[in-house]
């Protein structure tokens, strides 16, 4: 079987996201793993496609907003699962609306991979706004603290996890 991955990110949550996946099919499937911006090839040969990306300004990277476009037709004629990198859990479905096409049908369904708020691996305006971010979720008085959620975003490898099985049960 053949596994296709593109994502797009900014400061490489989604990338290692994509290799997380990737080292997980790599066994037992050919995965080729992209960045779209820089170049990605259509899904069309491909079994299976994941296709993602990071969040910025509560938009995915403009090159994955393109490739969607463009592969549309061919993602859906193949198994095809999405994936969004986010910190803000709360805003993921707001942000599946806003940045997935709607004639894209993801057979394998619509995945939330985490994100991680770390501005020593950003640069200028992103990394003031990052730090921005942080201290204002670190040190926020909230109502009732879940004891279980971790007080900055995280990558989470058991959603990661569970989108590796449902492909390997396609064999």
């Amino acid at each position: 079987m053949k596994v296709l991955i593109v994502y797009s990110t900014k400061g490489g949550v989604s990338r290692e996201c994509a290799l997380m996946i990737g080292e997980q099919l790599s066994g037992s499937m050919q995965v080729d793993i992209f960045d779209v911006k820089k170049g990605a090839p259509s899904p069309d040969g491909y079994d299976v496609a994941v296709i993602g990306g990071s969040i910025r300004m509560a938009r995915l990277n403009k090159s994955m907003r393109k490739y969607l476009k463009e592969h549309a037709d061919a993602l859906n004629k193949i198994n095809t699962a999405l994936f969004l990198c986010c910190g803000i859990t709360e805003d993921f479905d707001d942000y599946v609306k806003m940045n997935f096409p709607k004639n894209i049908i993801p057979t394998l369904g619509i995945h939330f991979f985490g994100g991680e708020l770390k501005p020593e691996k950003l640069k200028g305006l992103d990394k003031l706004i990052v730090k921005s971010m942080r201290s204002t979720i670190k040190y926020e008085d909230f109502e009732a603290p879940d004891p279980n959620r971790s007080p900055l975003p995280e990558i989470l490898p058991e959603n990661i996890n569970r989108l590796a099985d449902s492909i390997r049960n396609l064999l």
